[in-house]
């Protein structure tokens, strides 16, 4: 079974429960807001033990769902790359929701929860399945989990929607590059990138591409350069 991931959505909620998870056991991305350029010492200290299981996502660029869109993207992104990924959003983000209960139409097991939980360890997935015993169960009564009870809504998610789309232009992108030459330039591979597409992509669109290029370390951009790991 593989590690569950803990995606904290630290421009809406703070964990103070992050001792809960125990290093080699999760895998923790923690989202943050354009804003946000500190870090309390507390969340440094508690993710080191994690190594490369943990990992900071600053968000570039403002806007109401900017991190929501973001967290939704790298869960599709995931679970594409391994699909026995499972999934913890730590949000008070409502918005959520839509999503979550689509994944779990999906078979991808994901929850939200407002913080980590007692019971961190196990897979999650339209609720998290209970082997605990009489006595931890009395116990737990007393310091219940803050779960969130996922609502219906019969919208389709429009991050879903928008992280889909990402990483099908990023196949295109991957594919124009393997047989065409890469601009040495960010501006120029940008250029690049729009004229691929009919119509021409639209800067934020543009931007989601970069990104999953960088994380999935098929570019490094340094300053105005660019450098490709693609054969």
């Amino acid at each position: 079974m593989s590690k569950p991931y803990y995606l904290i959505d630290f421009e809406n909620v703070q964990p103070k429960a992050l001792d809960r998870l125990k290093a080699g056991e999760s895998r923790i991305k923690v989202f943050l807001g354009q804003q946000q350029t500190k870090l309390m010492l507390d969340l440094v200290q508690a993710l080191q033990p994690f190594g490369a299981d943990a990992e900071y996502i600053p968000i570039s660029g403002s806007g109401p769902d900017a991190v929501d869109f973001h967290i939704a993207f790298y869960i599709g992104q995931l679970s594409v790359a391994d699909p026995s990924s499972t999934f913890r959003i730590i949000s008070k983000d409502k918005g959520f929701d839509p999503l979550v209960r689509h994944l779990n139409a999906r078979g991808i097991a994901c929850q939200r929860l407002a913080d980590i939980p007692l019971n961190a360890s196990g897979t999650p997935s339209g609720q998290a399945k209970s082997t605990a015993t009489p006595a931890k169960k009395a116990a737990s009564k007393k310091k219940p989990a803050k779960k969130v009870v996922v609502t219906v809504d019969p919208a389709p998610p429009l991050a879903r929607t928008q992280a889909s789309a990402t990483v099908a232009q990023v196949k295109v992108v991957l594919a124009c590059l393997a047989k065409s030459t890469k601009p040495s330039k960010v501006s120029g591979l940008r250029a690049s990138i729009k004229s691929w597409f009919k119509p021409p992509l639209d800067d934020k669109a543009v931007d989601a591409v970069l990104q999953s290029l960088q994380s999935s370390k098929k570019i490094t951009v340094a300053g105005t350069k660019v450098a490709y790991a693609i054969a």
